[in-house]
């Protein structure tokens, strides 16, 4: 018994020991937490087989007021139906009680953790096989408001609210299906929304919340935003990006195009809103060029680069592929570059893009040739830094070993700095045996995934695989941004299915950062 206690002392005591980092070490992480929070999330046939947790879908997993959130489709029975899933966080962050729970769970090493629960609105029956239909969530601090818009391509909006109150005193409520409105297809009554395709919100510095999305179809496509007010409800829905204008770059052209916004989107800490996206033309190319736009009034006027006026919604002035200034990194479709990717807005105001793409040097690294996306093989991590004072945007490379499977690039990444400048990366990788460089798939149905770290001191040229977490995942990944904010990667993942459209278990794992 005695050597029992010890053995699990000296466990203990090594798992604290390396949750403390000696300050200035490079970044780390520790997986503290893995939960399931449906045991039969749904899966389908197209772009992939993940519905759940794809790089466009701003947000799937949020925390407010110490409760965390997810919203997902749940296989359950074979029914597809929009959920929203929610646990109370300890004090140590991570949905753990006590300490002493931390203890007990190491000893018999397995996690005790709070239970999700979790709302099904059965109500409205998800039937599209289609990964571009996934559910995006947002939560108002001001009301605490909950809203959900799900299930577009190109379609009327699906949209619903939650009382006021349930998130900012989430304690008071019954977490049932009564706490929701019906699905509803305008913001503004009498007046529905049309063309829609990937809906995102996000918070404004005041606590209130926006919500945009693109009008019309790939290659034919609108970017839009819209304002909700506590108290007030939703206004000034308008139009922000415009689809004119001719390109021609040799291996794309067109007289319409989209723009693609990477994601997630929001404020700095000065209250400006940034916007970065790529241009496609028609929805057969890839896509070209990295743009970048700026608001100091919430998105009713918009700057470039140079911080030149360039859009005004109370004139009609919209922006375009011939406007000034907003193009900070020319690429042509021919080096395949993937849409929405990687932003984050940082605590010094400093715009972070995180995208692969293909370059000169990686078609040429192993003969490689063009394809839409590029050969797996010649893809490669960027990522992208403006400077908040000078306008100047900087190019680094992500680890690349061509002898490390997890360093090929895999799915489209996310990336997120803390408030010290050191930025985490993170995406799925194709698992060891399991990539065929030559091959240009741009989906991973058996994957691992993998979080890479650079610092800011070394102006993020120092990019390093930090974890890897074996699968098999299905999904491309997303984590919940403010969280992070607390020093916490939680990361949304579901396991791979074994047959087309089984159902699997979507988990959250839980990362402490340790820089």
């Amino acid at each position: 018994m005695k050597r029992l206690v010890m053995i699990q002392l000296l466990y203990v005591l090594g798992c604290l020991w390396t949750m403390s980092v000696p300050a200035g070490a490079f970044p780390s992480v520790t997986k503290i937490a893995d939960t399931t929070v449906d045991s039969q999330g749904l899966t389908i046939d197209s772009y992939g087989w993940a519905i759940n947790g794809l790089p466009y879908q701003q947000e799937a997993v949020l925390t407010c007021n110490g409760w965390q959130y997810m919203t997902f489709y749940s296989g359950q029975n074979s029914d597809g139906y929009v959920c929203v899933a929610r646990r109370k966080l300890g004090s140590n962050g991570f949905g753990i009680g006590t300490a002493g729970d931390v203890v007990q769970s190491m000893f018999s090493l397995s996690w005790q953790v709070s239970q999700w629960s979790v709302i099904v609105l059965t109500d409205y029956y998800f039937t599209t096989n289609d990964a571009h239909n996934m559910i995006s969530m947002g939560i108002c601090p001001n009301d605490g408001t909950i809203h959900l818009s799900f299930d577009h391509h190109g379609d009327n909006l699906n949209y619903r609210v939650s009382q006021t109150g349930v998130a900012t005193h989430p304690s008071t409520v019954t977490w049932d299906a009564s706490l929701f409105g019906a699905v509803q297809d305008y913001l503004i009554p009498g007046s529905t929304i049309t063309g829609v395709t990937y809906p995102r919100f996000w918070q404004t510095p005041s606590g209130d919340l926006q919500l945009s999305y693109r009008g019309g179809t790939s290659g034919d496509g609108d970017w839009w935003i819209a304002d909700y007010t506590a108290g007030t409800g939703w206004s000034d829905v308008h139009q922000v990006i415009d689809s004119e204008g001719t390109y021609d770059d040799g291996t794309s052209s067109g007289s319409d195009r989209n723009p693609y916004l990477n994601g997630p989107i929001g404020y700095g800490p000065d209250g400006k809103l940034h916007a970065t996206w790529t241009w496609r033309e028609g929805s057969g190319t890839a896509n070209h060029d990295i743009m970048y736009a700026y608001s100091e009034d919430g998105g009713d006027t918009w700057l470039n680069n140079s911080g030149v006026k360039i859009a005004d919604s109370s004139t009609g002035q919209l922006i375009t592929l011939d406007s000034t200034g907003v193009t900070v990194v020319t690429l042509s479709s021919y080096y395949g570059m993937m849409n929405q990717q990687g932003q984050f807005v940082d605590s010094q105001g400093r715009v972070h893009v995180l995208m692969y793409h293909c370059s000169p040097e990686s078609y040429a690294s192993g003969s490689y040739a063009y394809s839409r996306f590029g050969s797996i093989g010649a893809r490669r991590y960027y990522h992208y830094c403006r400077n908040s004072q000078t306008g100047v945007w900087t190019r680094s490379e992500l680890e690349f070993n061509t002898g490390q499977t997890s360093s090929w690039v895999g799915t489209r990444p996310k990336i997120y700095v803390r408030s010290n400048g050191d930025a985490y990366a993170v995406y799925q990788s194709w698992q060891d045996g399991d990539v065929n460089l030559t091959d240009t798939d741009i989906y991973i149905r058996y994957g691992d995934l993998v979080i890479q770290a650079a610092t800011a001191a070394n102006n993020w040229n120092d990019w390093q695989i930090i974890h890897v977490e074996p699968g098999p995942f299905v999904n491309e990944v997303l984590a919940d941004p403010y969280h992070f904010e607390d020093g916490m990667l939680s990361i949304m993942m579901q396991d791979s299915p074994l047959t087309t459209y089984a159902s699997t278990p979507i988990r959250l794992l839980d990362f402490q950062l340790n820089d």
